[in-house]
């Protein structure tokens, strides 16, 4: 008996599990399922507690690079009480999602919304959304930028 040493390639498979998702459950329903793939992703390999956010961001990067998932650039936003998360090289699902190449885009919503409310003065009260206004509409865009920031209540 022949074994072969390849590791197994699961686009073909995750293209196909995108468009049955997408069909059978609709887009709004697929983007919360995502994000709680996400957010169980970040359950099993949280990064340490971190003083700064130069520090936060080299962990993330780490545990990115872990999964070869790309990488992140942080920065925060003081007036906005907000905190700018721009991902390069999210890995694509064929033209998946909206906009093309975006599936796995609410999968990183999950992500960093867990992993950046395990820090040491998150908010708890907070929103993850990504910025598909910041995107290139046109083509597959090359970074997801994301938005972490607090609520605020209709009396603000």
């Amino acid at each position: 008996m022949t074994t072969l040493n390849a590791k197994p390639d699961f686009s073909l498979f995750l293209q196909a599990l995108s468009w049955e998702i997408d069909d059978q459950a609709g887009i709004e329903v697929r983007n919360d399922l995502l994000r709680e793939v996400g957010r169980g992703m970040a359950g099993r390999f949280q990064p340490p507690l971190c003083n700064t956010i130069h520090q936060l961001q080299i962990e993330l990067n780490a545990l990115l690079a872990m999964i070869n998932w790309g990488y992140v650039k942080l920065d925060l936003l003081a007036e906005e009480q907000a905190m700018r998360i721009v991902h390069e090289d999210l890995p694509q699902v064929g033209s998946a999602g909206e906009p093309a190449g975006t599936w796995l885009a609410p999968v990183l919503e999950g992500l960093y919304g867990r992993w950046i409310t395990s820090q040491p003065g998150a908010f708890g009260d907070y929103v993850v959304t990504r910025n598909i206004d910041a995107e290139d509409l046109n083509s597959v865009p090359a970074q997801t930028i994301i938005l972490y920031m607090r609520t605020r209540s209709a009396a603000t």
